[in-house]
């Protein structure tokens, strides 16, 4: 589903419980540290995200075949997909135009390294949307029970810039929680 961030228009894979398709979604992630003097991460992801909008009015949506041969995916390569598009409102477009080259083939890697496991993901007919942006900031200095430098006060969670989803959320409330009981 799409997302508005700031009014940058990204993709996020929700699922929903009452609305069932046959497509499975996942997402890739590429991680990006940049080396001094650039101080500006979310600026640019704000910037790749831009490049999307800018390009697709939004959301882009490529066949895996038109992107590996140079191909923009159209309104007409899409509909002879085997795979139909959940997201009615992405554009058909070319992704090769928005990522930088190094995040774009470790996309591609990924894909490769994901259909050993499980056939069918490097298909010339996987769809791809583009972009999700995650804006994460800078961390916390905190010790291995999430604590931060002021006695008693702990950090956890996405807001804390010490997790990337639930799931590590999750485990470090446990661990900061722990902590917290141990000192009662």
């Amino acid at each position: 589903m799409m997302e508005n961030n700031d009014g940058l228009v990204t993709v996020n894979g929700h699922s929903h419980a009452f609305k069932k398709t046959d497509n499975t979604n996942f997402a890739i992630l590429v991680s990006k540290t940049f080396t001094e003097p650039f101080r500006e991460p979310i600026t640019y992801g704000k910037y790749v995200a831009g490049l999307a909008n800018l390009l697709g009015g939004g959301v882009i949506v490529q066949r895996l075949g038109d992107l590996l041969e140079g191909h923009r995916s159209t309104v007409d390569r899409i509909k002879k997909c085997l795979v139909v598009p959940t997201l009615k409102e992405a554009t058909p477009g070319d992704l090769s135009l928005v990522f930088p080259y190094r995040n774009l083939v470790a996309i591609l890697e990924m894909l490769k390294a994901l259909d050993v496991i499980a056939p069918g993901v490097f298909s010339r007919h996987t769809l791809l949307y583009g972009v999700e942006v995650k804006f994460y900031s800078s961390r916390l200095t905190l010790s291995n029970v999430l604590e931060t430098r002021i006695k008693n006060l702990f950090a956890v969670g996405d807001g804390a810039g010490v997790t990337m989803g639930l799931a590590q959320a999750s485990v470090a409330g446990v661990v900061a929680a722990r902590e917290i009981l141990s000192r009662i």
